[in-house]
C-alpha cells in the first residue's frame, strides 16, 4: 500500500513539474521579438527628446530638443507601458503557438501563478520607486532604476521558471547594467536599450538554439 502511495506521489510531483515547465517553456524567438519592441520603443523615445534616431547614445552626445515637461513624460511613460505589454503579449502568445505545435497543454498552473505574481509584484515596487527621481527631476535616474528592479524580478522568479532558469544570470547582467546606469546618468537611454533590447535578442538566438532545436 505505501509503495503505491509513494507511486502516485512521485506520478503527481513529475505532472505538476511536466505541466509547470510545458507553461514557462517560452520560444526563444520571442525574446528576439520582445528585443525588437524595446529597441523600437527607445528609438522613438530618442527621436522625440534628441531629435534623432540613436536610442544607443541618448544625452551621452545629444542635445535636448524636447525638455521633460508634462507631454514629454507623458509620451515617454506611454511608450513604456506600450513596449511591455507588446512584448509580454509577444512572449505569451508566441510561447502559446509553441506549446500548441508540440501538443502541450498551455495553463496557469500554480507555479506560473506564483511566478507571474513575483515577478509583477518587483516590478510595481521598481516602478513606484521610480516615481521618486520622477517628481524630483532627475530623469535620467529613471532608466537605472528599471533595469535594477527588473533584473531582482528575473533573479526572483529563476528558481521557479526551471528549464529557463538561465534567467537568473539575465538578472545579473540587468543588475549590472542598471549600476552602470546610475553612476553615469546621461548614459541613461543607452543602458537601457541594452538591456531590453540587446540582451534579449543574444538571449532568445541563444535560447532558440540551445533549447528550441533540440526539443524538434
Amino acid at each position: 500500500m505505501k509503495e503505491q502511495e509513494i507511486k502516485e506521489t512521485l506520478s503527481d510531483i513529475r505532472n505538476m513539474m511536466e505541466r509547470s515547465q510545458k507553461v514557462l517553456y517560452i520560444d526563444g524567438a520571442s525574446g528576439v521579438v520582445a528585443g525588437l519592441w524595446a529597441l523600437l520603443g527607445a528609438a522613438v523615445v530618442s527621436f522625440w527628446v534628441y531629435g534623432n534616431f540613436s536610442p544607443l547614445w541618448g544625452a551621452w552626445i545629444n542635445t535636448i530638443r524636447h525638455g521633460y515637461d508634462v507631454t514629454t513624460l507623458l509620451i515617454v511613460a506611454g511608450v513604456c507601458v506600450v513596449v511591455f505589454v507588446a512584448a509580454f503579449k509577444t512572449v505569451w502568445g508566441m510561447s502559446k503557438q509553441r506549446a500548441a505545435r508540440k501538443g502541450m497543454e498551455f495553463t496557469l498552473d500554480a507555479g506560473a501563478r506564483r511566478l507571474l505574481k513575483s515577478f509583477f509584484t518587483i516590478m510595481i515596487v521598481g516602478g513606484l520607486v521610480c516615481l521618486t527621481p520622477l517628481f524630483n527631476g532627475l530623469y535620467n535616474m529613471i532608466p537605472g532604476i528599471m533595469l535594477v528592479f527588473y533584473g531582482l524580478a528575473l533573479i526572483v522568479i529563476s528558481p521557479i521558471a526551471l528549464r529557463i532558469s538561465v534567467t537568473k544570470y539575465i538578472g545579473y547582467v540587468e543588475i549590472f547594467l542598471g549600476i552602470v546606469a546610475l553612476a553615469f546618468a546621461p548614459w541613461g537611454l543607452m543602458l537601457w536599450t541594452i538591456g531590453f533590447s540587446l540582451v534579449h535578442i543574444i538571449w532568445g538566438i541563444w535560447f532558440q538554439f540551445v533549447f528550441d532545436r533540440k526539443d524538434r
